[in-house]
C-alpha cells in the first residue's frame, strides 16, 4: 500500500521503466529534487512539484491528492486543494477528507472554520458534493458545540434531500429536526423551513400538520409576501382535502387579497373545486370546464384530476372517458421545473379514477390505469395508498367480472408483494 510520495513516485517510475534523468525531463523536475523525494529526505514536497510528477507518471488525481492532505497544514492551501478536487474528483470521500483535514487544523478557530467550510459549500453547483459538505459542517458543528452551524447544515441538508420524492418521509422526519435549532436561522430560513415544511406535510397528505406550519409562515413573515400567500393558498387546499369546504373558502377569500400575478389563476380554479364538492356539482363543473380552457401549465394536472372527480361523481362516465385523451399531456406537465410530490400524487389518483372509469367497459384497460396508479404512489412513498390502488383492483374487478385471467390474478400479487416489500 503506497503512504508516501517516497513509494508512490519511486514504484510508478519503476513500473514504467523510467529514468531520473527522463522523469525529470518530462515533468520539468530536476533530478536532484526527484532523487530527494524518493529518498524520503523530503517528506512533503511543494504541492506544484508533487503534481507535475503526477501528471508525468500519469498518477491518479486522487492517489497523490490523499496523500498530500494528510501532511498539509496551511489553511489556505487546503482550501485551494478543496477547491481544485471539488472541480476535479468525482471521489465525495475525498472531497470531505480534505474539508474534515481543513476543519480539524489545529491552529484554526473552530467556528471560523465551519464558516468558511460552510461558504464553501454553499457555493457548490454539484448536489451530492454540495449535500456532502453541509453534512460534514453538521457532524463538526456537532462536536464541537457550534449551535448557529448545527442549525444551518441541518436546514441546508434538509432541503436538499426533500427533493428526492422516494423518501418523502424520512426527509419530512429530518426537516421537522431542524425545528429543534430554528431559533439559530435566520428570519428568512426560518419562514423558508416552514414553508417547505407546510408543503412536505401536504404532499404526505398530513393536512392538519400542513395546516399548522402555514399558520406559522404566517405569523412569522413579517414582510406578507409571496411565502404568506402560497401559505394561505396551502391552508385553503389542505382544508377542501379534509372536506372542510366552509374553511376552504375562507381561506380562499383571503387568498384574494393578495395581488401576485398567479393569485387570480389559482382562485378561479379553487373556486370550481369547492362549489362543486359542496353540494353544487353542475356550477363547479360549469366553472372548472371554463377554467380548462386557459389554465396554466402548472395547474393542468390538478384541473383535469378534478374535472374527473365531478364527473364519478355525477356517473357521466362518457365525459370521464374523455379526458383520458388529456394523459400524455398531463405527464409531460410533470417534467416541469417546479412540479412537486403532491403534483405526482395527483397524477396516480387520476390513474385511480381512470380505472374506476373504465371498469365496466374494459376491465384490462382498467387494470394497467389502478396499476400505473400503485406504482406512481409508490415513486413518492405513498405505500398506503398504492396498497389502495390495488384493492381497488381486486374489489372492482371482482365485482364486474366473475372470471379473472391467470397473468391478471399473477400480475396483482407480484404488485402487491412489491408494494409490501418496498413499504417494510
Amino acid at each position: 500500500m503506497v503512504v508516501t510520495f517516497a513509494d508512490m513516485i519511486r514504484h510508478r517510475r519503476s513500473n514504467l521503466e523510467l529514468t531520473m534523468d527522463k522523469l525529470a525531463e518530462k515533468a520539468s523536475i530536476r533530478k536532484s529534487t526527484i532523487s530527494k523525494i524518493e529518498n524520503g529526505e523530503v517528506r512533503k514536497p511543494e504541492y506544484k512539484t508533487i503534481k507535475s510528477l503526477a501528471e508525468a507518471l500519469n498518477i491518479p488525481y486522487d492517489d497523490y491528492i490523499g496523500i498530500y492532505i494528510s501532511l498539509e497544514r496551511n489553511a489556505d492551501v487546503l482550501l485551494d486543494i478543496l477547491q481544485e478536487a471539488i472541480s476535479t474528483s468525482s471521489s465525495i470521500f475525498l472531497i470531505t477528507d480534505i474539508a474534515t483535514k481543513y476543519l480539524e487544523l489545529p491552529h484554526l478557530d473552530s467556528y471560523d472554520a465551519i464558516k468558511q467550510m460552510f461558504t464553501t459549500a454553499n457555493h457548490v453547483n454539484n448536489t451530492s458534493i454540495k449535500l456532502s459538505l453541509f453534512k460534514t459542517v453538521v457532524n463538526y458543528s456537532r462536536s464541537h458545540g457550534v449551535m448557529t452551524y448545527i442549525a444551518k447544515g441541518m436546514y441546508h441538508v434538509y432541503l436538499i434531500e426533500r427533493n428526492d420524492f422516494s423518501k418523502l418521509e424520512a426527509t419530512y422526519q429530518s426537516g421537522k429536526s431542524v425545528l429543534a435549532y430554528v431559533d439559530f436561522l435566520s428570519l428568512e430560513e426560518q419562514i423558508k423551513l416552514y414553508y417547505s415544511l407546510e408543503n412536505h406535510a401536504y404532499a404526505l397528505l398530513r393536512y392538519n400538520e400542513s395546516i399548522d406550519f402555514s399558520k406559522t409562515v404566517l405569523d412569522i413573515d413579517i414582510f406578507k409576501g409571496e411565502y404568506s400567500a402560497h401559505a394561505t393558498f396551502n391552508i385553503c387546499n389542505c382544508y377542501y382535502y379534509l372536506n372542510d369546504f366552509a374553511k376552504s373558502g375562507l381561506y380562499l377569500e383571503e387568498y384574494k387579497k393578495y395581488t401576485f400575478s398567479f393569485v387570480q389563476d389559482n382562485v378561479r380554479f379553487m373556486t370550481g373545486c369547492i362549489n362543486g364538492r359542496s353540494g353544487n356539482i353542475d356550477l363547479g363543473i360549469e366553472q372548472l370546464e371554463k377554467y380548462f380552457k386557459i389554465t396554466s401549465p402548472f395547474n393542468f394536472v390538478y384541473v383535469v384530476t378534478m374535472l374527473m372527480e365531478l364527473y364519478l361523481i355525477k356517473l357521466d362516465l362518457v365525459s370521464a372517458r374523455s379526458l383520458l385523451t388529456y394523459e400524455a399531456e398531463m405527464k409531460s406537465s410533470l417534467n416541469l421545473e417546479y412540479t412537486t410530490p403532491d403534483k405526482k400524487a395527483r397524477m396516480a389518483y387520476f390513474y385511480q379514477m381512470a380505472g374506476n372509469a373504465l371498469i365496466s367497459q374494459d376491465v384490462v384497460k382498467a387494470f394497467d390505469y389502478y396499476l400505473k396508479s400503485a406504482l406512481e404512489y409508490m415513486k413518492i412513498g405513498l405505500y398506503d395508498r398504492a396498497l389502495g390502488s390495488v384493492v381497488l383492483i381486486n374489489e372492482a374487478i371482482l365485482e364486474e367480472h366473475s372470471y379473472l385471467s391467470i397473468e391478471i390474478i399473477r400480475k396483482i400479487n407480484d404488485v402487491y408483494k412489491h408494494i409490501i416489500n418496498k413499504k417494510t
